[in-house]
């Protein structure tokens, strides 16, 4: 009977999500300037993915900066009144052929870099990262021509605990992750440091981020947790986002949460994602139309977008019942969801 009551007094509480210095908008898409489909909606996150952010796109050859497709990113965005999440991927070819790193196979095909490793010169990839955020920080020396919305959101690298996204130990993602993060906060006071995606909460992100979390939790704003399914299409009922929430608490960690990696898989559309903001989510960044993996359907995506025309912009969420929800607003007013 005490574990009953434990469980209601737990299931229908009211989880409080603040906005602080972030965007309105709870949602965002993954985006690829290239493609149509791909490009985010009016008025809400964008993270490029890949994304433009890559040592290697932009200083191809060491003091040769090319700035034509970050800034095309960066414009688009503007137009469209988009929040951008830059993904900094701290490779570069010529750099790690310096001192003669190991190729990797690149998880994005050719455009992206041949080399996964810790950088040859930290004091190289500094330079980069410098000049990078100087030209989207918004404070007026050396910024983009026609700069209007800066840059502010930084997440550090992606996915490392696996080697398709980062061939080095956990020692050099802490090393590269904390010098990046105090580097970006001197240059631009305002930035705000999420935290290199976790892919999951599987036995071994678990194990990687229990001992990686301690070794940079004074260098980030937000934590950030992935939601892929495998290829079977199995789910986790609310992306992660308990477990997730459960391992920070245990070490002692208190941070907003984020999901800017969100694949459905065979769970239903709404359910899933009440649940992961239920459960501490404040933001959700779907992974798009044409992402790799299983698709989700024309039906649940209609679905999607109408949960975020209609109860977007938010300010609390309280779980009334396993198949309701009240959303309540800046402005006083509540709105009822059933599903």
């Amino acid at each position: 009977m005490k574990f009953l009551k434990f469980f209601f007094i737990f299931f229908f509480t009211t989880i409080i999500l603040t906005n602080n210095s972030f965007s309105q908008s709870r949602f965002g898409e993954l985006t690829e300037i290239r493609d149509k489909k791909m490009r985010g909606k009016e008025s809400q996150w964008v993270r490029p993915h890949p994304g433009p952010f890559i040592w290697n796109k932009i200083e191809k050859e060491q003091g040769t900066f090319y700035w034509e497709e970050t800034d095309a990113q960066v414009i688009y965005s503007q137009k469209h009144e988009q929040t951008i999440i830059a993904t900094i991927w701290p490779h570069a070819n010529w750099e790690q052929k310096s001192c003669k790193r190991k190729k990797a196979r690149s998880p994005f095909g050719k455009n992206f870099s041949k080399y996964l490793s810790k950088p040859c010169s930290m004091d190289n990839y500094k330079n980069f990262l410098l000049k990078l955020v100087d030209r989207y920080d918004g404070d007026g020396v050396n910024d983009m021509p026609g700069l209007i919305k800066p840059i502010k959101h930084w997440e550090i690298m992606n996915e490392p605990e696996y080697k398709m996204f980062f061939k080095g130990t956990e020692d050099e993602f802490v090393e590269i992750f904390n010098l990046s993060s105090k580097l970006i906060k001197e240059k631009q006071k305002d930035a705000v440091i999420i935290m290199a995606g976790a892919a999951g909460m599987f036995p071994e992100n678990k194990k990687f981020w229990k001992s990686a979390l301690p070794k940079i939790k004074d260098n980030f704003d937000i934590a950030n947790i992935h939601h892929i399914t495998p290829p079977e299409g199995k789910c986790d009922k609310d992306m992660w986002v308990g477990d997730f929430s459960k391992l920070l608490k245990k070490l002692s960690i208190q941070k907003p949460i984020w999901v800017t990696e969100a694949m459905i898989g065979k769970c239903k559309v709404i359910p899933i994602y009440v649940n992961a903001f239920a459960s501490g989510a404040e933001v959700i960044i779907d992974v798009g139309v044409n992402a790799p993996g299983m698709k989700m359907s024309k039906k649940s995506r209609k679905k999607l977008n109408e949960f975020i025309k209609e109860y977007d912009n938010f300010e609390t969420i309280k779980k009334l019942s396993k198949t309701s929800a009240e959303f309540t607003y800046k402005d006083g007013s509540v709105k009822t969801l059933e599903f």
